[in-house]
């Protein structure tokens, strides 16, 4: 309890200050008032998964991606419609015989001046030829073991750079400081979209070096429109505005409009949802299949098809899937796609029985074999395989409560053949590392286009030299698979190569090292406030926010 000289102060200053208030004048005329502060526009963003890398060099999923379209740029970029066009190369010139690139750098960029709230090493200066040609150089050198440096493998000197019989990459070269030229062994027709993908970013020597390879994973310093400040692991990542960003809108202002973000992980879908109908979240990853008719009716939820395919991979490194084609088949057999899609999916999606998704070069919906849904082809196939009385198998897949539905309606589906699949959830990271390692008989994978041309579905994914962590998790090895795949690599007339191309996805369709479910559609959702929101062709993930703006 107070005093009572004390109460008796506090009554009296009270008074005084009520007077004190009586007594004022009001505000003359004409005199301006201080103009409130605008409110910090943080656009938040749910995530269903802590992303497993945020270093782009050592990013091979979509879900660090995400985050790594914000920091990092490379040479080119696609548009809306997937065509490549210029980013931190203004234009670029390409020899008659497609052998050499010459690429005219923008003047003016920066790398980020600070990272999680200290100074760069590099001190936020400007991007020349040397930190292309030092960034290529660090990429593709085997000590770094990139896993997708071998996405440039067609560079002229990469073999002899990779054995370390040179200490540079002898196809990339400085012209002068803002060109560098890149010369290949031979014509590649996606060269330039495979610039585009998100590992092939210029960074800052210093920063790499300072932080080394382990750590500038948590120190990521680009060029792109927000620098890293917070990775709260399983809870957040952190960015804010890059305020020496070089990029500036039609009207000549200043972009990024945004003064951050923050990526908010949930791995529940319902209560991300929930979050996004509480206005928690100004855009969410993935709108859950119990909402999609809802989301449906908001104004900035956008949908289209996209380059991917949804997938179950059989390891043909061990027992039960190896050397057993006629197993594989049966498991193909035996589910019903389209039912799956029309319940479980809402119809988001489209069957799948190959690699390939529609819209790829190499497409074809007459390939066999199209793997129907045949209960009694898949038993007849099981009974051939060894296995007359059914099979029990497990799966793994990452924690999703999509991923769980998917599962649980193709377990029972399987049932109906006799194959009696168990179910174990792990997270994401942790598949993926079990993935590259070849250590999961039958799991849960799914791929969405890097560039968009076949090599990335049918070299990158299944041809023997990238069996591991370059893409190949099953260990799928065929002579002729592999001849043909490389071949259409160094084709440069499309019409043969879309022939080869449906040749190697004839053979895969017929070897099946994986359970061809479904290709995806994707999605984006954002609250009416957020002005600019679109879904790129390569889908919502890789949607950069340099020219989102918040207008509440």
């Amino acid at each position: 309890m107070l005093k009572k000289s004390l109460i008796v102060m506090l009554a009296l200053l009270i008074a005084a200050t009520a007077l004190a208030g009586c007594g004022q004048k009001p505000a003359e005329q004409g005199k301006e008032e201080q103009p409130q502060k605008e409110a910090s526009k943080i656009l938040r963003v749910g995530i269903i998964s802590n992303p497993p890398k945020l270093d782009p060099v050592f990013a091979t999923d979509t879900s660090s991606a995400r985050v790594i379209y914000q920091i990092f740029e490379t040479l080119v970029d696609y548009d809306n419609d997937g065509n490549v066009q210029p980013l931190l190369a203004e234009s670029w010139d390409i020899s008659e015989d497609a052998l050499e690139y010459v690429f005219h750098l923008r003047k003016g960029v920066k790398f980020h001046s600070s990272v999680a709230g200290e100074p760069t090493a590099n001190g936020g200066r400007e991007v020349t030829a040397d930190d292309w040609i030092w960034s290529f150089n660090y990429i593709l050198n085997p000590d770094t073991n990139s896993p997708r440096a071998y996405f440039l493998d067609m560079i002229k000197g990469y073999e002899d750079y990779q054995k370390k019989k040179t200490e540079q990459i002898a196809g990339i070269s400085k012209v002068d400081d803002y060109t560098i030229k890149i010369e290949l062994d031979y014509p590649f027709a996606p060269f330039l979209s495979v610039l585009a993908y998100n590992t092939f970013n210029v960074l800052p020597k210093e920063d790499v070096e300072k932080h080394g390879t382990d750590q500038f994973n948590f120190h990521p310093v680009g060029t792109g429109p927000f620098k890293f400040e917070e990775w709260i692991q399983d809870d957040k990542i952190v960015l804010s505005k890059n305020e020496n960003y070089w990029a500036k809108d039609e009207n000549g202002n200043q972009l990024p409009y945004l003064d951050g973000v923050e990526f908010g992980i949930v791995t529940d879908l319902a209560m991300q949802w929930t979050e996004f109908g509480l206005g928690n979240f100004d855009i969410i990853e993935e709108v859950d299949d119990p909402y999609y008719h809802e989301a449906k009716e908001m104004p900035n939820f956008i949908e289209r098809a996209e380059l991917a395919t949804y997938y179950y991979g059989f390891n043909l490194t061990m027992a039960p899937f190896k050397d057993n084609k006629p197993l594989r088949q049966a498991f193909n057999y035996a589910i019903d796609r389209q039912g799956l899609i029309d319940i479980v999916r809402n119809g988001r999606a489209l069957p799948a029985s190959g690699a390939l998704p529609p819209g790829m070069m190499g497409y074809d919906e007459s390939i066999e074999p199209k793997y129907t849904y045949d209960v009694e082809k898949a038993k007849a196939l099981l009974k051939e395989a060894g296995y007359p009385n059914g099979i029990k198998v497990e799966l793994t897949y990452n924690t999703s409560d999509a991923h769980k539905r998917i599962a649980e309606a193709l377990q029972a589906q399987f049932k109906q053949t006799g194959i009696d699949v168990s179910l174990k959830n792990i997270d994401w990271g942790a598949l993926l590392d079990a993935a590259d390692r070849l250590e999961m008989p039958f799991f849960r994978m799914g791929w969405t286009a890097d560039y968009p041309d076949p090599d990335n579905f049918l070299y990158v994914l299944l041809h023997s030299d990238n069996i591991g962590p370059n893409g190949n998790y099953t260990g799928f090895s065929n002579k002729d698979f592999d001849e043909i795949t490389m071949k259409a690599r160094t084709e440069t007339d499309p019409a043969v190569r879309e022939e080869l191309y449906k040749k190697a996805e004839s053979i895969a369709r017929e070897e099946a090292p994986w359970l061809f479910i479904y290709h995806y559609t994707t999605h984006g959702l954002a609250q009416p406030y957020v002005k600019n929101m679109r879904v790129p062709f390569f889908g919502a993930y890789s949607l950069k926010y340099t020219n989102l703006d918040i207008e509440k």
